[in-house]
């Protein structure tokens, strides 16, 4: 029998909202990386240091906004006080993983693929999808 949408967003509530805050969490990184990679580009001399320092910087930021997001809409996590540290930690050591396999890819895709680096940071978008999803739903805000 074929659920009704209802049905299957109560029966699927934290996938979805997972789906839409790494929606929007998408967005807000890779518009922070391309906006930082074009500032950069004027910056620095070497197009490396841009769209490398862009990278680093858009994924600080990109992490600060999805620990909130999916802390407080994807997990609704209920952890108060010095305990948010542990949290952030656990969450902070997920994206860290995919933020290192990001830094080696990305160059590698521009310097030897030859893409270009806006090009390249959305290639790596669902590697980090995947690999947050299943980090953040087993580790970092497990119950």
């Amino acid at each position: 029998m074929i659920k009704s949408w209802k049905q299957l967003w109560f029966a699927h509530q934290t996938k979805w909202r997972f789906l839409l805050v790494g929606i929007w969490n998408t967005i807000f990184g890779y518009s922070a990386f391309v906006g930082l990679d074009i500032l950069f580009t004027y910056l620095f001399p070497k197009r490396y240091l841009a769209y490398m320092s862009a990278a680093i910087l858009s994924n600080i930021l990109a992490i600060i906004n999805a620990f909130i997001f999916h802390k407080y809409i994807t997990f609704k996590s209920k952890v108060r006080g010095k305990a948010i540290i542990a949290e952030f930690v656990r969450f902070f050591s997920t994206y860290l993983f995919t933020m290192i396999l990001g830094l080696i890819l990305l160059p590698f895709f521009v310097e030897v693929l030859g893409i270009d680096p806006k090009i390249s940071g959305a290639l790596l978008i669902p590697v980090t999808v995947i690999i947050s999803y299943f980090g953040h739903s087993r580790f970092s805000f497990r119950k």
